[in-house]
């Protein structure tokens, strides 16, 4: 396919969609010529520099060998707002919100959350702006745990973050406690194909079984919650049985399954008595 010959932003916009689905090409262009989707759109004539075609060339480069868009551009849309994101964090995805969506109706600023394995801050973060929490921000990763102080900096949200690996080096107690945990198997094909042959496997890879990581922070959640406190966490869609098992061998009460958008088994929340 021939690269256009013309310095205009409006054939190059047309040769990226040829390449890639809207969405792709959309989010490439804007990162690489520094415009909005309506200046991308109206401005076809727009002259763009050299220096800008090469940026896309990259761009292009990268994500034919099947480099994640985020990774590229260096950012993620979550909830409603735009997180910078790096390769050593996972990328946010929707079905997360879920997972903010399930904890939001039960906190308030006067309460302590605790966000385990926080990666780039999206789902600590999110809930901090919403409710007004107070929210521990916890990664085994220094590198993982700067874009997530980054990103608070960014959208000027006020949060502590430490590192620790899940409880490790946790004190005191919290009203809920909120993770997206690694949950996938460690044979499981996808680890190999897509978007995650490019993400963090210590944030994908949830052991044989994919529960190694849930059977911790589920298991010793009771230790960090107080008494009425609520855990919530991430699962695979065939996990909710085995985690909803762990949810009760850990003396939770009121246990309940959440889908996600796409109708899955996405999300298990329960109170400590």
């Amino acid at each position: 396919m021939l690269e256009p010959t013309t310095a205009t932003m409006g054939p190059w916009f047309a040769f990226v969609r040829k390449r890639f689905d809207d969405a792709d090409a959309q989010a490439l262009c804007e990162a690489a010529f520094s415009v909005n989707y309506s200046q991308l759109i109206s401005g076809t004539d727009l002259t763009v520099h050299a220096s800008q075609i090469e940026v896309l060339r990259d761009f292009v480069r990268r994500r034919a060998n099947g480099e994640p868009v985020a990774y590229i551009i260096g950012t993620k849309g979550f909830w409603c707002r735009e997180f910078f994101v790096s390769s050593d964090t996972l990328i946010p995805r929707p079905e997360t919100e879920t997972l903010v969506e399930t904890v939001l109706p039960f906190l308030s600023s006067k309460l302590r959350v605790l966000d385990l394995g926080t990666g780039c801050g999206a789902l600590g973060l999110t809930i901090a702006s919403e409710t007004g929490a107070r929210v521990l921000m916890t990664d085994v990763s220094c590198d993982t745990l700067r874009v997530a102080r980054r990103n608070a900096a960014k959208l000027k949200i006020d949060v502590r973050l430490k590192r620790s690996n899940w409880y490790e080096d946790i004190e005191g107690s919290f009203d809920c406690i909120v993770s997206n945990p690694p949950y996938v198997a460690s044979r499981d094909k996808h680890l190999q194909n897509g978007d995650l042959l490019f993400e963090p496997l210590v944030a994908l890879d949830g052991g044989i079984d994919g529960l190694d990581a849930l059977r911790r922070v589920v298991g010793e959640a009771p230790t960090y919650l107080c008494a009425g406190g609520r855990l919530a966490v991430e699962h695979g869609f065939d996990q909710a049985d085995a985690v909803q098992t762990l949810f009760q061998s850990a003396g939770f009460h009121d246990i309940k399954l959440v889908h996600d958008l796409s109708h899955h088994p996405r999300v298990t929340h329960g109170v400590l008595p």
